[in-house]
This record gives C-alpha cells, structure tokens and sequence, in this order.
C-alpha cells in the first residue's frame, strides 16, 4: 500500500473513527497509569506494608489481570455480537472509569485508584478482541499489514503522549485536576469518534456464551491450540507484549535505581522507547511491501535482542549519586548511548511485531476469529504479568535491575531461532 492510499484508508469511516477512538483510549490508559506508577515511585501514594519496588510491577498486573481473566469472554461476545456495537458499548464503560479515575488522584485514594485500574483491564479485555477481530472486515487483506502498521504506530504515539502527561504533571501544582479533566474528555471525545463507525452485521445467534471464567478461558485456549497457524503468528505477540510490559514497567525504577535520574529523566526515556516503537510499527508498511513478512520479522527479533543487550551493557559500573536531572544526564555521553539503545530496541520490537499481528487476523477463521484472537489477549496479558512478576524476582534476588534487559535479549534472540527454522522448514 502506498503513503497516499494510507492516508485514504484513514480518511474513510471504515477505518478512522477506529484509529482515533483507540488512539484516545490507549492515551487514557497511559496517561492514568504512568500517573499511578509516578505516585508509587517517588512516595506519594502507598499501601501500607508494601515496598514500592513491590507495588510498581504489582500495580501494571492490576491492569494485565483482568486481560487474562475476561479475554476468553470477551473473544466470544465479539462472535456473537455486531463488533462495532461492542466497541461502542466499551467506550461509554471508559467513560464511567474515567470517572472514577479522577475521583481517585483528587482524593489521592489508593482503593479508588487501584480498583480503577482494574477495571480498565477488564474494558481493555473486551475492546481488543473486537477491535482486532474487526479490522479484517473493514480491511481487505492487502491493508491488514499497513493498517495494523498505523494501529500499532499511533498506538506508540498515544502511549508515549499519555505516559509523557502523567509523569510530567501528576506531582505538578493542580496536577490532580488536570489529569482528571483530561481523562474525562477524551473518554467522551472517544466514544463520539467510535460512533461514526459503520455497521457490520456478524450477529451469530447459535454462537452459546459460556460466562464460566475458568472454562470459557480453557475452551477458548482449547480453540487457540487447534488453530497452529494462527497460533504461531500469536506466541511471538504475546512474546513482544511480555518483553515490552517488562521494559515499561522497570522503566522508573532502572532510571531511579541504575543511572539515579529524577523522574524529568523518566519521560525522556519513555518518549525515545515509545518513539521507537511507533517508527518501527510505521515503518513495517515500507518493510513489508513485496517482501517475505515473516524474515522482517525475524530481522526484528534478532536487532532487538542486539540492543536490548547493549542496555544492560551500558548500564553496568555506574556509582551510586544523588538523583539528577535533565542537566546532568545529558551531560554523561554514556547517557546518549543508553537513548539510542532504547530507541532501536523498540522500533526493532515495532518491526517484529507487526508482521506477526496481521498474519494472525488473516489465518484466524472467520466464524470463530475474535474467539482466537481473544486466546491471544490471553497469551498476551499472561506474558505481561510473567514479565512484570520477573521484576519482583529480579529485585528480591538483590540483581541488578539491567538484568531484565539481558532476559530480553536472550529469549528474543532465541524465538528469532525457532521462526526461522519454522520459516526454513516450511512449517510456520
């Protein structure tokens, strides 16, 4: 597809309203949840017992949680129901909890907060499978690849313009009120946009709900691991979502505890991670033309796992000192070389994982796609908690935090391996 019949396919209401009421809502989550994760960070919002290097990764999994929990669910009521009345339904849930959200940081109420949080997990749940199961009836095959390229590139902007307004100004002087006001509006501007999508008629009556969490999850698994090849194309997503989970949410404290940087120095790490992340995405719809996706991918793999080692790398050997600022770390030059690690490790993730993204919409079958790509939701939100929950352990085992990266690049360098001997072999 080219630049120009791109900018065609966002103009059209088969497309637009989606990219922009997703843009909003990931922008919503970012934006509450790097405000939380500020809070907890630099103690201005706690639980009584619970360290704060504990809290942080435990705060990301009261997001990831109900992804995992309700997926299954989810993925069949978007078999069974119109998808678009789905993702309508969700975006006026979204503007019940943002709500709630606001109420949270003005009364400054960690229960509030915390259950907020959770229930954005649960509206994530649903959104995604519709969303994702969605796109390939508005899209014909030949724009899956480019359009999940623009999805996932204005995704990485929105997480980037969210993450940025909560760190910088949750702890500013009418920070609170600022941040509520925004999530409210933009959870109603979003619900407005996803209005104007177009009907699509995939009602399935004879489609039973099984609202049983724990054997809807393991029949939907069941469905999933009898599909191989949309399952392959998923494991490597859930594998970019547990790595990019780990990466995020160690984000503050490997600012704070490895290179003793202020939180100023926290958004600047974000805004290259995420940066990175939307050029690798965007760049995927170049990548790709004419081109065997599934090397791209493998390319992706490998580069990330390069620059995910050099983090750890240049990380090493620095001595303990005062927290700093903008000032002082972009006085050290080893700082720039740590930004340029982080950007290419995410732009290669960005590569990787699109390619992937859109052959698993493609190979799903129809009747049971959203049902599928739900058991992928579910992959996905079990990775992220997998990655998140190996920081406790990172940190109670006294490592240092840059550990992390190291994992990352070992197993990305290992999963690059098994596509492509899938890939040589022919059974991918």
């Amino acid at each position: 597809m080219s630049d120009s019949s791109a900018l065609q396919l966002i103009r059209q209401r088969r497309f637009g309203p989606l990219l922009v009421a997703q843009s909003f809502g990931a922008f919503n989550d970012n934006v509450f949840k790097y405000s939380l994760i500020i809070l907890v960070t630099y103690g201005a919002l706690s639980i009584d017992g619970i360290p704060r290097d504990v809290l942080v990764p435990v705060a990301a999994t009261m997001f990831s949680l109900p992804i995992f929990l309700f997926s299954a669910i989810a993925g069949q009521i978007s078999d069974r129901y119109p998808r678009d009345q789905i993702l309508k339904y969700a975006k006026i849930a979204e503007i019940v909890l943002m709500v709630f959200a606001a109420i949270g940081f003005i009364f400054n109420s960690a229960l509030i907060l915390f259950g907020t949080l959770f229930f954005m997990g649960a509206q994530s749940a649903v959104f995604a499978p519709a969303k994702l199961a969605a796109l390939p009836h508005y899209l014909s095959r030949k724009e899956l690849v480019p359009g999940n390229a623009m999805i996932s590139g204005t995704l990485f902007l929105s997480i980037l313009t969210g993450s940025l307004l909560g760190i910088l100004f949750i702890r500013r002087p009418f920070g609170v009120e600022i941040i509520g006001g925004t999530l409210v509006a933009l959870a109603i501007l979003g619900w407005l946009m996803m209005s104007l999508l177009p009907p699509k008629d995939t009602d399935r009556p004879d489609i039973k709900l099984n609202w049983n969490i724990f054997s809807g999850t393991w029949h939907t698994m069941t469905n999933l691991f009898a599909e191989p090849l949309a399952l392959r194309p998923l494991i490597g997503v859930a594998w970019f979502w547990t790595a990019s989970a780990a990466s995020v949410t160690i984000m503050p404290l490997f600012v704070r505890d490895m290179i003793y940087m202020d939180e100023s120095v926290v958004s600047v790490f974000m805004a290259v991670f995420t940066l990175g992340a939307a050029f690798g995405s965007l760049a995927c719809a170049l990548a790709t033309k004419n081109r065997d996706i599934l090397w791209v991918s493998i390319f992706g793999a490998i580069m990330l796992s390069v620059f995910a080692a050099d983090v750890m790398l240049a990380s090493m050997g620095r001595v303990e000192a005062p927290l700093g600022g903008l000032d002082v770390f972009f006085a050290n030059k080893q700082n720039w070389r740590l930004l340029f690690d982080f950007f290419a490790m995410s732009a290669f993730a960005g590569v990787f994982v699109v390619p992937l993204q859109a052959m698993s919409q493609h190979r799903a079958p129809e009747a049971s796609r959203a049902r599928i790509l739900a058991g992928g939701a579910v992959m996905n939100a079990a990775g992220a908690s997998i990655g998140q929950m190996a920081l406790i352990a990172v940190t109670r085992a006294d490592l240092p935090l840059s550990t992390a990266y190291g994992l990352i690049a070992g197993f990305s360098l290992l999963f690059a391996g098994f596509m492509a001997y899938r890939r040589i072999k022919n059974t991918w």
